[in-house]
Parts: structure tokens; C-alpha cells; sequence
């Protein structure tokens, strides 16, 4: 009995042990969420404070204002030109396709594709042997009428036989002459020769194939005489004139070609507003091809002493006024300009700058103007 009771003491002592040290854990915990609950609005106060502490010291301190990194480059002065830009297509004066002239089965082609001819060079001969005989025919029976015509005429001569019978023999002598003539000049018809001095791009037909006077057989291109000719804007009519300098990229060949303009034409397309212009090609190696592409750029301006500055350089106002950055003792400053015309990212700057400046480059887009800066190295 003792035992229980001592039991039943022990355990109640433990209990009440246990349920003390709860109570005291838990408020120790709320306790010290409690103080951090205020401890953060005792930083939020004192981080507002720090802050409009530093806006006043930023204020009062020079020596902590932003200080922008830049990169510079120099103004100078120096030959500008301006090309207006067209496309265009090379073309040979002498180009061209082969007809026959007669019809007939092709007998012999004289020549082969790349082969250089000289103007009457044979290409291609054609079967002539009807005409041939038909002149073999003319000629014995011209033959025998020269020989009534001698007989007569000596006959004539001593007034023996009758004046009509000189005549006839006569005519029909004359006429076979002509007969003959006649067939003699068709018979090289039968010849095609080259009508000029080139080179033998394309035979189109074989030996033993028909020739017809409306198919081509051939094609001959004279590799010396090339030319372009290209549409220009009517807006430049009054600057673009035979004589001026011109610069062809052909893309094909990776090569550039200097030129003038042999002719400007007077013609204006009602349909496009463009006049036409003709363009000297040379060749001497026969590197350029016909329809071969080109990019013409034909000048239309030039000044030999210009301030030129890269065309990222300019920036617009709110007012669409242009404007640079220069550097001025550290600072920057904004100067307003008056640009020219424009070509390959360059641009032509006709008032506000003098060629002496130090323009500002990197980082002139952040920029306001009397902003410090510190040009720094690339």
C-alpha cells in the first residue's frame, strides 16, 4: 500500500514536472518571435533612414556622381563619294545564232564548240550535190551554146545565114551565163560561214541531221565587245552623263570592274520613271560572260575634303534633330549637326562639326549632355 502510494507520488511529481517545463519552453518561443517581430521593423525604420541618407550625401558629394566608360575616335577630313545602286546584266554587241540559208541534210560541221573563227570561216557545209549537177547540166549546155554562138557570129560577120539566127544564139549564150552565175552563188549557200570574228559557243545539230532556214545551227559570240545596260531613277538625269565612273561587282566572280558610262540615254519610261544608260565592259581575258549578273554602282557625288563620322554615331532628339556626343574636358557633349548624303554606314556632315573633334563612340547612347566620362582602351 505504502509502495502504491509512493508510486502514485512519484509519477504525480513527474507529471507535474513535465507540465511545467512546457509552459515555460512555449514561452520562451513566443518571446523571442515576439522581439524579432521587432527587431525587423527597428531595420526596416533604420534602412529607410541609411537611404535617405545616402540620397543626401550623393547629393552633397561630387566625388560620388556616375562616371560613364567610353571609347573616342578622332574627326577628320577626307574624300567622300556617293553611288547611286543598280542591277544589271552583262550582253555582247556581237551575239549571235546561225541560220542556213538552204535547206538540206548537213554534211560536214567544220568546227567544234570553243573554237575561235575569223568572219567567212566555214562552220558547216551542207549536201549540195542537186545543185551540183544542175550546174554540170548548165555547163555543158552553156558549152555548146558558146560554140553555135562563135559559128554564128563568124557566119554573121561574112553576111552568111540570117541576123536572127546570130541573136538566138547569142541570148541563149548569155542566158545560160546568167543560168550559171546564178547557180554559182547559191552553191556557197550551202557553205554557212561565220559572219564575224568570235568564238563557236554552241553547235546545235549533228553531221546527217536536217538543216532549216528557221532553226539555228550555231551560236557565235564576240567575247571582246561586252556592255551593260541598266534602268536608272529620273532623278538623276542631270547628274549621270557619258563620262562617268562607275564600279561593277560581278558576284559570280568575286571581282570588281572599273568603268565609265559610254551613253545616258534621253528616253524617260512613262511606265517606271527611268532612263536608260550604257556601260563599257572590258574583257580582256573572257572572264565576263553573257547574262552574267552585276551590282553597278555609279557615282553621283563627291566632295574631296569632307568631315565623314560612322552613321552609328548620329542619334535623333525628340524633335528628330541629329546629334552627336564629343568629348569636352572629360565631359560629354552634345553637338547638333546637319548631315549630307550617306553611303556604306558613312555619312557626310555639313554643319556642326569642324574635323577637329574627338567624337564619342561606345557608349554614347547612355549619355547626357555635360555627362563625365573616362575613355578607356578597346
Amino acid at each position: 500500500m505504502m509502495i502504491k502510494k509512493g508510486l502514485y507520488v512519484l509519477l504525480s511529481g513527474w507529471m507535474l514536472v513535465s507540465c511545467g517545463t512546457k509552459q515555460t519552453g512555449t514561452s520562451s518561443l513566443d518571446a523571442l518571435r515576439a522581439k524579432k517581430d521587432s527587431l525587423l521593423k527597428e531595420a526596416a525604420k533604420i534602412n529607410k533612414e541609411i537611404e535617405a541618407v545616402d540620397m543626401q550625401i550623393a547629393q552633397l558629394d561630387t566625388s560620388s556622381k556616375r562616371v560613364t566608360l567610353v571609347t573616342v575616335m578622332p574627326v577628320s577630313r577626307e574624300k567622300f563619294q556617293h553611288f547611286v545602286e543598280v542591277q544589271g546584266s552583262v550582253e555582247m554587241k556581237q551575239n549571235a545564232q546561225i541560220f542556213p540559208e538552204v535547206p538540206g541534210e548537213i554534211k560536214e560541221i567544220a568546227v567544234n564548240e570553243g573554237d575561235l573563227v575569223n568572219k567567212g570561216d566555214v562552220i558547216m557545209r551542207i549536201d549540195d550535190q542537186v545543185l551540183r549537177s544542175n550546174i554540170e547540166e548548165v555547163q555543158t549546155a552553156l558549152s555548146l551554146a558558146k560554140d553555135m554562138y562563135e559559128k554564128q557570129k563568124s557566119l554573121w560577120e561574112k553576111k552568111i545565114g540570117s541576123e536572127v539566127q546570130y541573136l538566138q544564139a547569142k541570148n541563149q549564150k548569155e542566158t545560160l551565163e546568167k543560168k550559171l552565175a546564178t547557180l554559182q552563188t547559191q552553191l556557197d549557200k550551202y557553205n554557212v560561214r561565220a559572219p564575224f570574228a568570235g568564238v563557236v559557243d554552241q553547235i546545235f545539230p549533228k553531221e546527217g541531221e536536217s538543216a532549216n532556214p528557221a532553226m539555228p545551227v550555231a551560236r557565235i559570240i564576240n567575247m571582246n565587245q561586252a556592255y551593260i545596260k541598266t534602268d536608272v531613277s529620273e532623278d538623276y538625269i542631270t547628274v549621270i552623263k557619258k563620262g562617268t565612273y562607275a564600279k561593277i561587282y560581278f558576284p559570280s566572280l568575286q571581282k570588281t570592274v572599273e568603268t565609265t558610262v559610254k551613253y545616258a540615254g534621253n528616253y524617260i519610261n512613262p511606265q517606271n520613271r527611268t532612263f536608260q544608260i550604257t556601260l563599257e565592259l572590258p574583257n580582256q581575258n573572257n572572264e565576263i560572260k553573257p547574262n552574267m549578273l552585276a551590282d553597278i554602282a555609279i557615282k553621283d557625288y563627291e566632295s574631296d575634303s569632307a568631315i565623314v563620322i560612322p552613321s552609328h554615331l548620329i542619334q535623333e532628339d525628340r524633335h528628330g534633330n541629329a546629334f552627336v556626343y564629343v568629348l569636352d574636358q572629360n565631359k560629354a557633349k552634345k553637338i547638333n549637326i546637319e548631315t549630307g548624303k550617306s553611303y556604306k554606314n558613312k555619312v557626310e556632315i555639313l554643319k556642326g562639326l569642324n574635323g577637329n573633334e574627338i567624337l564619342i563612340d561606345k557608349g554614347a547612347r547612355s549619355l547626357q549632355d555635360g555627362d563625365e566620362v573616362k575613355v578607356v582602351n578597346e
